[in-house]
């Protein structure tokens, strides 16, 4: 599949969003440009180090003009933008393909990212968690990977939710017959666990391809055996995409991420856990 994702500037989105699928999908033919991109712009700092702790290799070394892309654009199977705005300026120029904004991929307006320019390190990370996630989700869109039964995400606002946001994940995969995964890889929720009474089972993210799918009990949850420093790196690779995708091939599945807001600062986490849901839930107690 040939690619192209689109931002402003070509410094910061686009970019990253082009490094996400080349890490994922490189079989595709994947570029990017911006609609007002300045030739031989550099890429941001705090973006390539976001990218390097994430394990992304940014492989495009400056920012690319929409008049150098226009071939790559109209060629494109697919064109992802990062505003409604931006999808405008490419069917203007007469592409006629399939085009997928942000702004359109969720209701949720929490998850569209803003420009990171001149933002402070956590937010950069926050706004590129969410790059991350709508761009993989717009192109599995795009490539058709239907799983069997439903993945339901449920996502603690802030650290004070994750009890009642782990409950309300409990009864859902109750009501659904799902297994239940705790994806909080940067702090697995060994309290909360305890507190419902959950047994907890071991899975290892560096070890997702060589695990069979266990079977476990509605008395059980999946929980990772350790902390992580840069969860991000895991959520982006395709290893952790495709083991969900092997569990909800067998049994509906319920996943309950990171919260949104630690008390230091905001995460990316959730929602590059969630950008395989078909249904999600924010908790807010």
């Amino acid at each position: 599949m040939r690619i192209v994702t689109v931002c402003r500037m070509n410094q910061a989105r686009s970019p990253f969003a082009q490094a996400v699928l080349e890490r994922n999908f490189p079989g595709d033919q994947i570029s990017s440009t911006g609609i007002a991109a300045i030739q031989g712009t550099s890429i941001l700092d705090s973006v390539l180090t976001t990218a390097k702790n994430w394990g992304v290799d940014i492989t495009q070394s400056s920012s690319r003009a929409l008049s150098t892309a226009m071939d790559d654009l109209l060629a494109a199977d697919l064109v992802i933008t990062a505003e409604n705005s931006h999808s405008d300026v490419i069917r203007n120029l007469g592409y006629t393909g399939l085009m997928r904004s942000y702004e359109e991929i969720l209701e949720d307006q929490d998850f569209i990212p803003i420009d990171p320019g001149g933002l402070l390190p956590d937010a950069v990370s926050r706004e590129l968690g969410k790059v991350g996630a709508l761009t993989l989700r717009a192109a599995l869109d795009a490539k058709g990977y239907p799983h069997t039964h439903d993945i339901h995400v449920v996502i603690p606002h802030g650290v004070s939710d994750l009890g009642v946001a782990l409950a309300h994940a409990q009864m859902s995969r109750m009501s659904e017959g799902a297994i239940l995964i705790d994806a909080d890889l940067r702090a697995p929720l060994i309290n909360e666990i305890e507190d419902l009474g959950l047994e907890r089972i071991f899975f290892d993210v560096d070890q997702l391809e060589f695990v069979d799918l266990p079977e476990i009990t509605s008395a059980q949850i999946l929980t990772h055996s350790r902390q992580l420093d840069f969860p991000e790196r895991y959520f982006l690779s395709p290893a952790w995409r495709e083991w969900i995708q092997r569990l909800a091939d067998k049994t509906p599945v319920v996943i309950v991420t990171a919260p949104r807001h630690s008390r230091m600062r905001r995460l990316a986490d959730s929602y590059l856990a969630s950008y395989m849901s078909d249904e999600f839930t924010v908790i807010s107690a």
